[in-house]
């Protein structure tokens, strides 16, 4: 289907499954009537970036107030969005706001997603895959997290939904992940570790190695923030 016919298709239906004839641009009706010609002529052309991410983020807050065919339905035409669309922007606005739909459309465009070119867009991946669940979830997320070849971002990214995962396998991936040779990563496995299981050994990999190995480890006693200031302050003795 041509593009430009595709986001108006998009455009109308969102307006009528939100019961209002102007959609989110109703206060268009308002603006000085040489910039609503303008704006307008460049309807004309076909639709403005910002009237498109409009609809998306429309989009985002109509769809659970529709049924599983309903979604479906978007899922298929946001999938086009994510696998054709010029804007690293928009196909991360698309991806974001299919997250929420259950379907294999959504997956198909999901893993997609998580190779394209664009670094905002397989950001914008991981955490949609966070609100689908199951095993695609699951095995993409743990791909990304440990692909060296990623960036550092996207691997945080990949990491942090997987606390959603409290899985055997997904904790052995972290455990392994507790020896990258990324700080940040060390950091955000911790903190996906402490979402998981409910302890806190901040910082202390060792601490978390042994926690997954099995043993026992007492969590380190927790400092109030009056205690955490005066021992934050240099002696004099």
């Amino acid at each position: 289907m041509d593009k430009a016919r595709d986001y108006w298709l998009l455009l109308g239906l969102i307006v009528l499954g939100a019961g209002c004839v102007d959609g989110p641009l109703y206060a268009l009706k308002k603006v000085n009537p040489y910039y609503r010609s303008q704006w307008d002529k460049d309807l004309q052309l076909g639709p403005t970036y910002e009237q498109r991410m409009a609809e998306l983020n429309l989009l985002k807050e109509q769809l659970p107030t529709m049924s599983a065919t309903q979604q479906t339905a978007w899922a298929e035409r946001l999938a086009t969005i994510v696998a054709n669309d010029a804007s690293p922007e928009l196909r991360a606005r698309a991806v974001l706001t299919m997250g929420a739909i259950q379907s294999q459309e959504t997956v198909e465009a999901l893993n997609i997603a998580s190779g394209d070119d664009n670094e905002k867009v397989r950001l914008a991946a991981c955490k949609a895959w966070k609100s689908q669940q199951g095993a695609a979830a699951r095995d993409m997320l743990l791909s990304l997290a440990q692909r060296d070849s990623e960036t550092t971002s996207v691997r945080k990214a990949a990491v942090d939904s997987l606390a959603a995962f409290d899985e055997a396998e997904v904790r052995t991936a972290l455990g392994r992940l507790l020896d990258d040779s990324s700080p940040a990563i060390q950091f955000q496995v911790a903190q996906s570790l402490k979402t998981m299981s409910g302890r806190d050994y901040g910082g202390d990999l060792e601490s978390w190695k042994h926690y997954l190995a099995g043993e026992n480890i007492p969590e380190p006693p927790t400092e109030s923030v009056a205690e955490e200031l005066w021992n934050s302050l240099p002696s004099f003795r």
